[in-house]
């Protein structure tokens, strides 16, 4: 039965609880799969990278899909990815001024760089393949594959530059211990799996209801429920001076969540999803490539002194990211 998620007074409900499933259970996720990193002895960059942002990310790979499979609305899809990445650079600007700017950005060697360079690389593609409106080819596009083309080799220049620094020791955790970590991240993957589908189809009635539109919506409000794990991540990894899990759950979740356009295109019958593109679109994904931008920077700004005074910009981000949603709102309403 079709649901009339047009009406506030279901949607609005629907859209709170399912996030807060989400939230709930993508944290979980993060909690998880920091206990099963730990059982492998991996580097706290590439656990951040892999791991843990893929996990956390979870929430927008479901809502994405959902959004196109169950409501038709590519345009909620790209706005929820190009607007988390936005809301992460946000978010990492934010822990490094409550946690010191120093203390999250310095210290980071070749592997962090090389992480920052391939997630704004891969986001000049998908914006480029958008601006072209893509090549369909077969049951994808000549932009999808570049994109996953470069995630995957992206990701293994990362764990190439970093894996002499990486301290691989063997902890393996007992029988009983690895099935209560590995079951309770599929209980959570499962909660995400149950609750994204409801968050995608309320957050495009509310768009409808509301007149904002599923691409504002996707910028705006289901960016910021699907990148609330991230967050979380963020702080509590901040709070325990593990820098580098930080800077690489950010990243290698901005990274994870431009490698979704291709898996979601794939679900996406009526050609490419990047072809899709709206100009909020393009104002959304061009402002997030400036803000991960102003993230190398800063970290470029611990390695070299003649960048030594760019570290003021992570105090630009913030402004930067709500100058940039205002105009994503104003784009999105004529």
């Amino acid at each position: 039965m079709d649901l009339p998620w047009d009406n506030l007074a279901l949607s609005v409900p629907v859209f709170l609880g399912s996030a807060l499933v989400v939230v709930l259970a993508g944290v979980a996720l993060a909690r998880f799969g920091d206990q099963i990193a730990e059982i492998t002895g991996w580097g706290a960059l590439w656990v951040g990278t892999i791991l843990v942002s893929v996990a956390t990310s979870l929430p927008e790979l479901i809502t994405n899909i959902s959004a196109i499979v169950l409501e038709d609305a590519p345009d909620l899809a790209l706005g929820n990815v190009f607007g988390a990445d936005m809301i992460n650079m946000f978010t990492i600007a934010v822990v490094g001024m409550a946690f010191g700017v120093r203390n999250l950005f310095e210290g980071h060697g070749r592997a962090t760089q090389t992480l920052v360079l391939v997630t704004i690389g891969i986001a000049i593609i998908a914006m480029a393949a958008g601006a072209t409106g893509d090549v369909g080819l077969g049951p994808t596009s000549v932009g999808g594959l570049l994109i996953a083309a470069a995630y995957i080799g992206g990701m293994k220049l990362v764990y190439d530059a970093g894996k002499s620094a990486a301290a691989v020791e063997e902890a393996p955790a007992s029988s009983g211990s690895a099935l209560r970590i590995w079951g309770g991240f599929g209980l959570a993957a499962l909660a995400i799996l149950l609750a994204a589908p409801l968050l995608a189809s309320s957050a495009v009635g509310i768009g409808d209801a509301t007149g904002l539109g599923a691409s504002f919506m996707g910028v705006l409000a289901v960016s910021v429920v699907t990148t609330l794990p991230e967050a979380s991540v963020t702080f509590t990894a901040a709070r325990r001076r593990s820098y580098g899990m930080a800077i690489g759950n950010i990243y290698g979740s901005c990274a994870f969540n431009l490698f979704v356009i291709p898996i979601a295109d794939l679900f996406h019958t009526e050609g490419p999803l990047l072809g899709e593109m709206e100009p909020s679109h393009f104002i959304a994904a061009g402002s997030a490539i400036v803000l991960m931008a102003m993230g190398f920077l800063v970290i470029r700004s611990f390695q070299d002194r003649l960048f030594a005074g760019l570290r003021r910009l992570v105090y630009v981000v913030p402004p930067t990211y709500v100058g940039a949603l205002a105009w994503v709102f104003r784009e999105s309403r004529s």
